[in-house]
């Protein structure tokens, strides 16, 4: 043990434990702040009122709601999606893979376009009649919107675990006549209750610590999460430890959350060639059926897209100069906040693996583990608690650089556990193909880099910064706390723009944003083909 303790790399241990510290001394320090301010808090005053355990209450339901609405209907579409082969399967997909980096204001705003009051939907139903117009906020607008992102995250997790299927067990299958739905109960069944869980607890986290959906959609106090309610006790009311307990109780809720996830997801690996050459042809009536479900899932993802393109486009001559300024301005702050906090995850991504690795490496096992947990427990803290800690201790500062690096840091946290699990399988790789070879050679340092990380680790790398720069381009948490005229984003600029019902403004505001992310997502798309 000593002799593989003297071979670790000082340089990359002490690099990558002096991110570990950093991100530790922040999350201590959030944590810190809460409770110093919690505890002038009334607690059991906290505890006696009826709004609270309301905020609690709804919370929990309309997550609970909305994890049930995605499963289900995931699980049609993705059974749909494994048996039919048509000519758009890929750009469905690609489209289903958009809304994971897509600004979450963005799809609100299109999600508006055809489902608001003036939308679409309602324009329709009063060609044919209909007098009362359908509403989008309340409980169903908060639905449809986490329906809006979640759907088709499901149902890529349910289409990859019956892509998992080997082919033989379908040849079997044939063989031993199994048809209908004793081949969905007996074969596919198994593979999708692997991932039925882990996708279940994965969107109830999701949902549960959605901010700007329910900001946006909620439409009153009736309709108030846990999140919401943290931020209108600071920014309106500015009752610093009322903002503290919710926020305690937050932590308190999703760190449980959290370790189901984790318990659910150590036992949830598939194996097998996906070849599906002996997939049986449906019959008719459950061919239509798949049809229908493909056909909705393409509808409901795609025309929001197309209703932010249309009025994006239709209100490029109706805007005056002020507009185009204020929006040109936040374009710049939010590429540089892109730019920033992108690079800030990869190099605290990168920092964390080099240490990890080594530790791994020479036996070291669970000292990485704990590592790369550091890196990994933002998923367990919502940015917003995080945000709240940052904003108690730095609430008198007015610099608005300061408050830029804030920002930054902020979202580049929120990017790391996705640049972690792209870049940890390589430099894994490299460090058991490539170590003893590099020690008997020599090879150190940059020339290591050079000659030996570097044709791995740049498609990796580059969709780990597309990743990155897409979520900080459409993070709306941090900016929403410590953003100011001084200092916006486009989706603190489309937000505002909503809530004064500026909807020519906002149109265009939406387009630039879902145009810099599409562009982000080509990147990513051209990467996961390469690789």
């Amino acid at each position: 043990m000593k002799g593989a303790f003297r071979q670790l790399s000082a340089t990359q241990c002490l690099l990558g434990s002096s991110v570990a510290l950093a991100l530790l001394a922040l999350y201590l320090n959030s944590a810190g702040q809460l409770l110093a301010q919690a505890g002038f808090g009334d607690w059991r005053g906290l505890f006696r009122s009826s709004y609270f355990w309301h905020i609690i209450q709804f919370s929990l339901f309309q997550a609970l709601l909305s994890t049930l609405l995605s499963t289900a209907l995931g699980l049609v579409c993705a059974h749909a999606l494994h048996y039919q082969q048509f000519l758009g399967k890929g750009l469905l997909l690609k489209l289903c893979s958009l809304t994971f980096v897509l600004p979450t204001l963005v799809a609100v705003f299109g999600l508006l376009g055809v489902y608001g009051l003036s939308g679409w939907l309602n324009r329709t139903l009063m060609f044919f009649g209909q007098g009362e117009p359908l509403s989008i906020y309340g409980l169903s607008g908060i639905l449809l919107a986490h329906l809006y992102f979640n759907l088709p995250l499901a149902t890529k997790l349910f289409y990859s675990a019956l892509q998992s299927i080997p082919s033989e067990q379908y040849k079997l299958a044939a063989q031993l006549n199994i048809r209908r739905l004793n081949l969905f109960t007996l074969l596919e069944l198994p593979y999708l209750k692997k991932q039925l869980l882990p996708t279940a607890t994965l969107i109830f986290m999701l949902c549960f610590t959605s901010f700007a959906i329910v900001l946006t959609l909620g439409g009153g106090p009736k309709y108030t999460t846990l999140e919401v309610a943290i931020y209108q006790a600071l920014t309106f009311d500015f009752d610093l430890a009322r903002a503290a307990m919710l926020a305690v109780v937050q932590l308190l809720i999703c760190s449980l959350l959290f370790r189901l996830s984790h318990v659910f997801t150590t036992h949830t690996s598939t194996s097998g060639t996906p070849s599906h050459a002996f997939l049986p042809t449906p019959e008719r009536t459950l061919r239509f059926f798949h049809r229908l479900a493909l056909c909705a899932l393409a509808l409901f993802v795609a025309l929001p897209l197309g209703n932010i393109l249309m009025q994006g486009i239709s209100s490029l001559n109706t805007l005056s100069t002020s507009t185009w300024t204020d929006i040109w301005r936040a374009t710049q702050y939010s590429l540089a906040l892109a730019c920033c906090a992108g690079m800030m995850c990869i190099g605290m991504s990168v920092a964390l693996l080099l240490c990890a690795r080594q530790l791994h490496f020479y036996g070291f096992a669970k000292s990485a583990r704990e590592l790369m947990n550091i890196g990994m427990v933002i998923l367990a803290l919502p940015m917003l608690v995080i945000a709240t800690g940052l904003y108690l201790a730095l609430r008198d500062l007015d610099s608005t650089w300061w408050l830029f690096g804030v920002v930054a840091l902020c979202n580049a946290l929120v990017a790391m556990p996705f640049a972690l699990r792209i870049l940890q399988p390589v430099l894994y790789d490299n460090m058991q193909r490539y170590q003893r070879l590099c020690q008997s050679l020599g090879i150190t340092g940059f020339s290591r880099f050079e000659w030996v990380e570097w044709n791995t680790l740049k498609q990796p790398l580059r969709s780990a910064l597309a990743y990155a720069c897409a979520l900080s381009l459409g993070d709306f948490t941090a900016i929403a706390l410590f953003g100011s005229q001084d200092l916006t984003s486009l989706p603190r600029l489309l937000y505002q723009q909503l809530g004064h019902y500026r909807t020519g403004d906002g149109a265009l505001t939406a387009l630039v944003l879902l145009l810099l992310c599409a562009a982000l997502f080509l990147v990513i798309e051209k990467d996961d083909k390469t690789s």
